[in-house]
């Protein structure tokens, strides 16, 4: 049985253009935004640039605050939790993956893996096994001690997905993951993301411009002038209801560990 794992309600972020000018000149980069994604579940958010794709990810991230409306992730807003206990939903429970990588560049692969994992209260020795064994999943055992300029771009993103998967997040988010990629590196990234999310049981939100990565998700969305469409209809009609249960909190050394699927 799916249940949703991360909804937004009416979501509003209006960024003043020229503060302090008269008339008071906004923008609203997202416009009454709904939606819900149920675990294991995979979709794909499209839109030119400019259109609120990107500060979409990073509310529903709680990256950023949005100016009225909520998120909740399993029921709890997160606007009431604390800025320390979002940091740990984004570090324990969300993985993320950018386009460059954002792999720390002083590190070998293998300990950009399990810093997270570290950062969660897991001891060194237990972080750098699962990493390993993360890589060895993915088909990168041989990166474990190159860092990541000794690397290509696709060998980087691998790293990453190993990384963001590292923790079992409940929820991936993929901001433009192929974009920095050639058309057939980004095929095989795309399909290694999405084996081992499913493999995990983690839903993926794909922030993309490109349709043959929406191709790898289940759903696709349209973002445009900051609002979202599902096959046309503005989903600014209300997103479905969650009871309010509250989110576990992760248990260092119990993430870690790769999915007995393998990934392609």
């Amino acid at each position: 049985m799916n249940h949703v794992v991360l909804q937004a309600s009416d979501l509003v972020m209006d960024y003043a253009v020229q503060p302090g000018a008269a008339p008071a000149m906004h923008m609203l980069a997202l416009n009454h935004v709904n939606f819900a994604i149920q675990a294991g579940e995979s979709i794909a958010v499209m839109g030119p640039s400019g259109s609120g794709k990107s500060t979409l990810l990073h509310a529903l991230a709680g990256i950023i605050k949005p100016t009225s409306g909520s998120v909740s992730f399993r029921g709890t807003d997160l606007a009431r939790l604390s800025d320390a206990d979002r940091t740990k939903l984004r570090r324990n429970v969300f993985g993320f993956v950018f386009q460059s990588g954002q792999l720390l560049p002083e590190l070998p692969a293998v300990e950009n893996i399990a810093l997270p994992m570290m950062l969660g209260g897991a001891r060194y020795q237990q972080a750098t096994d699962a990493a390993m064994l993360w890589l060895e999943r993915l088909g990168l055992r041989q990166l474990a001690a190159q860092r990541p300029g000794e690397m290509s771009g696709g060998q980087m993103q691998r790293v990453s997905i190993a990384r963001a998967l590292a923790v079992q997040p409940a929820v991936v988010f993929a901001d433009e993951p192929t974009g920095a990629l050639d058309q057939n590196t980004g095929r095989d990234i795309m399909g290694i993301l999405m084996d081992a999310s499913r493999a995990n049981g983690a839903a993926v939100i794909v922030v993309t411009h490109d349709p043959n990565v929406a191709g790898f998700c289940d759903r696709t969305l349209i973002m445009r002038d900051g609002r979202l469409y599902d096959n046309g209809q503005d989903m600014r009609q209300a997103a479905p209801r969650i009871p309010d249960v509250q989110w576990p909190r992760p248990v260092a050394g119990t993430y870690g560990n790769p999915p007995q699927g393998g990934a392609r």
